[in-house]
């Protein structure tokens, strides 16, 4: 499969090209995207740090629905209203998602229970359930 051209590449490619058949005659047009060059780098840096950031408050968040995980089975929706407090954002989805790596990840368990309409629905355990259990 091919490699990727990046931006960085392309005007790096650019500048080579215009250094080498014109000289300094294009000096401006090489300043210019060396100046793209830079603006590349920083908003690299800077996605890099947001994402930094935003996995540090996902596994902060993780070990918070696993603190709320016992032994009796919780549904996702009832961890969420749970940590409401401590995380304004936190919505059923954001647990559901740290519950499923959490499961993946061995650490706790994905069971069925009924609810009161009798319509089976997803909760979460930290005690293997019963093989026959239904």
């Amino acid at each position: 499969m091919a490699e990727k051209i990046t931006k960085k590449d392309m005007y790096n490619g650019i500048i080579a090209t215009l250094t080498e058949n014109f000289g300094d005659e294009v000096q401006d047009y090489v300043e210019f995207l060396n100046g793209e060059i830079e603006a590349l780098d920083k908003r690299a840096a800077k996605e890099k740090e947001r994402r930094a950031a935003k996995k540090a408050d996902g596994d902060e968040l993780q070990e918070a629905v696993k603190t709320a995980i016992g032994a009796k089975p919780i549904t996702a929706a009832a961890i969420a209203e749970g940590l409401i407090e401590e995380y304004p954002d936190v919505t059923k989805a954001k647990v559901t998602y740290r519950a499923t790596q959490l499961v993946k990840a061995g650490e706790i368990y994905k069971v069925q229970i009924k609810n009161e309409d009798g319509k089976k629905i997803v909760a979460y355990t930290n005690e293997a359930p019963a093989e026959d259990a239904e």
